[in-house]
């Protein structure tokens, strides 16, 4: 099974990468560009340096300097160095002792390069060869970048923490926007939660965006034919039972007639068959009675429900002297029919009352999920014989009155509501202990 994949988060994914990329072109482009910008006027400043001592030379002025004073302070980060075939080569004052390296160039070819100069200092050096008496002549000015070069830097680190804050403030901006443009779709699932726990009948129309109101309405329309289907098959099945009774009685009646009577035989096989589809019937008629969670948008009092059957079972058993001690609270319910909580609590109350010796225990917990505890202290049941109590007509003591349907019934309520139905056979109280299980969350069975 894939996991489901979060909308909001493949939105977010989506747009931040677009953000990031475009913070990435800008950052990029704005510290490429300066650079660009500032590396070619230092450039044209350079080359004007250049002209300027290439037109010495060919004037015949090497030993005079054309350039600015500045070429004169040492260490100043403004040089200039001519280097000649065979000879030492002509440097600025403000190099002193230090030397530019150059690489081979032939004449008219320029060179333009960085490289560490005196104290410390980053150069950015411009060479040309120039051709002077037959043979290349290397001239090269160059000038200290450094404090270009640490506030390229600064540009660099100080434009991309903006674009980082940035990126930070448009995601949480765009994050604000899709859980306000999500908000409807998130409502949506609350109502659904609040039809399945039987706080509304269907789902609200007002206020449902139009992308969304499509798909309400379907849900709509798909619960009313939900509930026509089921209260149709309930009624059908119930109207073919009780159709058959009136047959199956007249049936049954063929027991009294004297050309049966006197077959022993076949009065057994009559009476049988009858018996069989007798129980048959009773079988359909309260599967005709069982909601089985069909119905959305319904949930029945639990601890009222239990003492309106409790009181009942009293006046059935008024013979035996039975105590019951009840631990549910007035505020809890039943996430579905109240035929199937009285079909499905009055089944198994039968069977403590039946069983029981003068005490009964009923515990109801709210969960998630709800859980139902009723035992009794009857003599209970052998362990190799809990796995047969729900099966259909199946009695564990042949000498007590019923058909073996009744914990068969209240096991098929339990299923059709996604729940367990579990036996201890001998529980708190020393007999049987019946655990009925119901997977609601919580708050949908807490008023």
């Amino acid at each position: 099974m894939s996991t489901p994949v979060s909308l909001e988060r493949r939105l977010a994914r989506l747009l931040m990468l677009s953000v990031a990329s475009l913070l990435l072109v800008a950052v990029l482009a704005t510290g490429i560009g300066i650079a660009r910008i500032t590396r070619d006027f230092v450039v044209a400043r350079l080359s004007q340096d250049r002209d300027n001592l290439i037109a010495s030379l060919q004037g015949g002025r090497s030993g005079q300097n054309p350039l600015p004073i500045i070429y004169y302070q040492v260490y100043s980060g403004y040089y200039y160095q001519i280097k000649r075939p065979g000879s030492p080569p002509l440097r600025s004052r403000s190099l002193w002792d230090a030397r530019l390296t150059l690489p081979e160039l032939q004449s008219g070819q320029s060179w333009l390069g960085f490289q560490p100069g005196p104290n410390d200092q980053y150069l950015l050096i411009l060479a040309t060869g120039v051709q002077q008496n037959g043979s290349t002549v290397r001239v090269a000015v160059a000038e200290d970048v450094s404090a270009l070069r640490d506030t390229l830097i600064l540009i660099y680190g100080v434009t991309l923490t903006a674009g980082v804050v940035l990126a930070v403030g448009l995601w949480l901006l765009q994050r604000r926007l899709l859980r306000t443009l999500l908000r409807p779709v998130l409502e949506a699932d609350a109502d659904v939660a609040r039809l399945e726990r039987g706080e509304l009948a269907q789902l609200p129309q007002t206020g449902v965006p139009l992308e969304i109101l499509p798909l309400v309405n379907q849900i709509n329309h798909l619960l009313e034919i939900m509930g026509r289907r089921l209260k149709r098959s309930r009624r059908a099945i119930g109207d073919l039972a009780h159709a058959l009774k009136t047959p199956l009685a007249a049936l049954a009646q063929l027991e009294g007639e004297p050309a049966v009577r006197c077959d022993p035989q076949t009065v057994e096989r009559l009476q049988r068959h009858v018996q069989r589809i007798g129980t048959l019937i009773d079988t359909q008629l309260h599967h005709a009675r069982l909601a089985g969670g069909g119905a959305p948008g319904v949930r029945t009092p639990l601890r009222e429900q239990i003492d309106d059957i409790i009181a009942t079972l009293e006046r059935i058993y008024r013979d035996k002297s039975v105590q019951c001690t009840v631990a549910a609270t007035q505020g809890m319910h039943f996430p579905g029919d109240r035929e199937d909580l009285i079909e499905l609590l009055g089944v198994i109350l039968d069977n403590a009352f039946k069983w029981s010796q003068g005490a009964i225990a009923i515990n109801a917990k709210p969960g998630p999920p709800l859980r139902l505890w009723v035992a009794d202290d009857g003599p209970g049941v052998a362990a190799e014989d809990v796995t047969r109590l729900a099966r259909r007509g199946q009695r564990l003591d042949e000498s007590a009155p019923g058909n073996g349907l009744g914990l068969a019934i209240a096991s098929d309520i339990v299923e059709q509501y996604g729940g367990r139905l579990d036996f201890s056979a001998h529980g708190c109280l020393g007999g049987l202990t019946v655990c009925i299980t119901i997977p609601r969350e919580a708050d949908s069975l807490l008023s």
